[in-house]
Order: C-alpha cells, then sequence, then structure tokens
C-alpha cells in the first residue's frame, strides 16, 4: 500500500513540476537529456531518498555525436589547407639511394621521362632511423636522427623545380631504436622482456601518449622540410603470433580496443597536421578490407581510417593474397585479376558504410614492382606486369598509384608510355 501510495505521489509531482516550474519562472529541469544549473530551494524532491542532483550537467554525448563532430572539424580545417592535391603516380625509393648522387641521379633522369611524378622516401625507416637532419626539438630529443640524405633541402628543391610530389614515408611502430633508448616506449610481453616479431624487430606501443607525440612531430618535421605529403606505414599493432604474449595494462588500455586505438591514432594526428600544410596518407594491408578476424587482429579498420586521412594506401600486392583468394588458384600468377578484385573489394566496402557527414579521403593502391621469389609458384613481374596492374587501377575508376620495389629497382619501360 506505502509503495502505490509513494508510486502515485512521485507521478503527481513529475506531470506538475513543469506547471509549478512555470508558476515561478524557473527553468524546468530536462530528464534524460540533460540536467541544467538550479538553486536547490527550487529543486523539487522527487525521492523519498534524496533530493535531485542539482549540479551542472552537460548534455551526454554519444559516439555517433562524436564522430560527427570529429568529422565536421577535419573539414573545417581542410577547407582552410592552401595545399593543392595532385593527382599522382609515384614510386619507393629508400633513403640511402635518395642521399647517394650517384644512384639517384640515373633514377631522376628516368622519373623526368616518365609519367611518374612522385617519389616516397623513408624519413623514418623500419629501423627506427630518422633519415635527414630534422629542424624538430621533440625528435632530436630522441637520439634517433642517422642521416642518410645529407642535403634534405637540395632534395626538395630538386622535386619542387621539376613538378614531383614528395612523399615522406615514416615506420611508424615498427621500430629498433627508440625501444632501446626509452623502454617505457616500447610493446613488452607479459614476463617483462621487449616483445619482438618473426623478423626480430621491435615495436612501439600504440597505447603509450609519447609515441602519439613522436609521430606528430615528425609529422610535423616533414611539413618544415617541405614535404607534399607524410605517410604513415606499419601504423598498426604486430599482426605477429607472438602477440599472445604481450600484455597491455588497463591503465594505458582504458578500455580500447585495438581497432578503438588506431582509430583514435589516426583522429588525432590527422587533425594535427593538417594545420601543418601537409597531406596525410596511411599504408593498410589489403585483406582488411573485407576481414574483420584481420581487422581486429592489427586495428586497421578499413573505411574508418579513410576518414581520417587525406589517402589511404591498400598493399594489394598479388603475391600477398593467399591462394584461391578472388577464386585465383595463385594471385601472383594473375597481376590484373588480383588487382581488380581487390579494388572492386574495396569499394563494397566503402559503399556499405559511407556516411554523408563524413570527411573521406581517397583510396590509393600500393602496387607489385617485386617478384615474389618466396612463392613456390610466383610470376616474374617485369613491364607487362607492371602495366597489367595500371590497367586495373584504371578500370577502377581510380587515378593514382604507388609502386613498391624494395631496393628502388624498377622496370622503367612501363612508365614512358
Amino acid at each position: 500500500m506505502k509503495k502505490a501510495l509513494k508510486k502515485i505521489i512521485v507521478n503527481i509531482l513529475l506531470v506538475s513540476m513543469p506547471i509549478i516550474s512555470s508558476c515561478q519562472n524557473k527553468q524546468i529541469i530536462k530528464y534524460g537529456v540533460e540536467v541544467v544549473e538550479t538553486e536547490a530551494k527550487d529543486a523539487i524532491a522527487f525521492s523519498f531518498e534524496k533530493d535531485i542532483d542539482t549540479k551542472p550537467r552537460s548534455k551526454v554525448v554519444t559516439k555517433k555525436d562524436r564522430d560527427f563532430q570529429v568529422a565536421e572539424k577535419i573539414k573545417e580545417l581542410v577547407a582552410k589547407r592552401t595545399r593543392k592535391a595532385k593527382k599522382i603516380k609515384g614510386i619507393y625509393l629508400p633513403a640511402y639511394v635518395v642521399g647517394n648522387e650517384e644512384r639517384f641521379n640515373p633514377i631522376f633522369e628516368n622519373i623526368k621521362k616518365s609519367c611518374i611524378n612522385a617519389i616516397v622516401v623513408d624519413v623514418k625507416d623500419e629501423i627506427g632511423r630518422i633519415t635527414f637532419r630534422m629542424d624538430n626539438d621533440f625528435v632530436k630529443s630522441k637520439k634517433t636522427i642517422e642521416p642518410q640524405i645529407k642535403d634534405i633541402d637540395a632534395i626538395v628543391k630538386l622535386c619542387k623545380d621539376n613538378d614531383i610530389y614528395l612523399i615522406a614515408r615514416v615506420s611508424s611502430f615498427l621500430d629498433n631504436y627508440i625501444t632501446k633508448l626509452d623502454s617505457t616506449l616500447a610493446v613488452h610481453r607479459k614476463d617483462g622482456k621487449y616483445y619482438r616479431d618473426n623478423t626480430g624487430y621491435y615495436w612501439l606501443n600504440p597505447y603509450n601518449e609519447e609515441v602519439k607525440k613522436y609521430l606528430v612531430e615528425i609529422g610535423k618535421g616533414c611539413a618544415k622540410a617541405g614535404f607534399d605529403e607524410v605517410q604513415y606505414d606499419y601504423f598498426r599493432f604486430s599482426a605477429d603470433a607472438g602477440m599472445r604474449y604481450v600484455v597491455f595494462s588497463e591503465e594505458e588500455t582504458k578500455n580500447r580496443t585495438k581497432i578503438d586505438m588506431i582509430t583514435e591514432l589516426a583522429q588525432d594526428i590527422y587533425l594535427e597536421l593538417i594545420p601543418e600544410n601537409i597531406f596525410v596518407s596511411i599504408d593498410v594491408f589489403g585483406s582488411i578490407m573485407n576481414s574483420y578476424k584481420d581487422q581486429n587482429s592489427i586495428g586497421q579498420e578499413y573505411q574508418t581510417l579513410l576518414k581520417h586521412s587525406d589517402y589511404l594506401c591498400p598493399m594489394v600486392y598479388p603475391s600477398h593474397y593467399a591462394n584461391k583468394t578472388f577464386n585465383l588458384d595463385i594471385p601472383d600468377l594473375y597481376p590484373y585479376e588480383a588487382i581488380k578484385n581487390a579494388l572492386e573489394t574495396s569499394k563494397n566496402t566503402i559503399e556499405k558504410t559511407y556516411d554523408n557527414f563524413a570527411h573521406y579521403g581517397q583510396v590509393r593502391p600500393w602496387l607489385q614492382g617485386f617478384t615474389a621469389i618466396w612463392l613456390p609458384e610466383h610470376k616474374s613481374y617485369d613491364v607487362n606486369e607492371y602495366k597489367e596492374q595500371i590497367r586495373a587501377v584504371e578500370e577502377a575508376g581510380i587515378e593514382e598509384w604507388l609502386v613498391w620495389q624494395q631496393g628502388g629497382v624498377y622496370k622503367w619501360d612501363a612508365f614512358m608510355d
């Protein structure tokens, strides 16, 4: 009986509150959305245990609201950027090649005679070396600068004078230098030892705030040096099976999954670098386009990272796909078909989750410029194989591409048409 009476009284009070508030010319308290500031004496006791909490409350912000706010901020910043985008066709060159005139000059002469109008060069390589004397105090403090390019100003000027777009490649979390210099930044195993992947490389911890700052400051250093774009490679958690021995503390993860963390990093880095007037790109595995298992394992969510970069660069090398992928017995033997199917998958993945309010970058694929000699059955990638991949990209409606060959040795005849 008492419970029923209490319920009736509560209902009467809740219904009468707006009327009472109106009569007293006071603000109405809006439950479920926000609580506006009010004096305790004006609050109506609707609970028999305690008074209404009269402390100011802010509106509850959902993930959708937050994503919308980030998208609006990104679009606002992008609109203010004065640097113009350019349709590029590029190649990768190691820093030690760019820094060696005898090797670099003949390559640059080929570039000027071909359709290539962009160079991707290591600024932070897989070892962790910063490859030129970067003018950034935070980066300098890490003592990782080991110049392979002695005169970066001359390289930048040469590229600008010849209308060549210059991209700084940053090996983000794969790093053999900084882990030795500052153990707090490295990924560790449960037993406290450094984590090393199956190639013997160390990895930086994506959950660490100082690691994020390091990547941001490298990007700013690239912008100051005159690069057109900074490209974050290895922007993920390690995919090696040894990760099962790694532990991240609750204090650092704050209940964030790997996808949450990599997405948050992409957002923060992008928001920091757009005002620096430099473009930002992210390299991703081709397999994450339609594999939730791979996405969760390494933290890369394809369509989400596209929202937090100017360019998303999937590595769609035919040799990197498992046999039977795309109904191809051995994808490496079918460069045109493998690339065509991969980019069709990319298009379908984006369309499924397309959001009209979000900012979207462009897809710019990495193509295979090497022969996968480690495969039992493989194809020699020569001029025709280059052209077949490029044809697949163009037929997919994509106007930009990059070609990877680890040593910077290319089949130039493929680029002369």
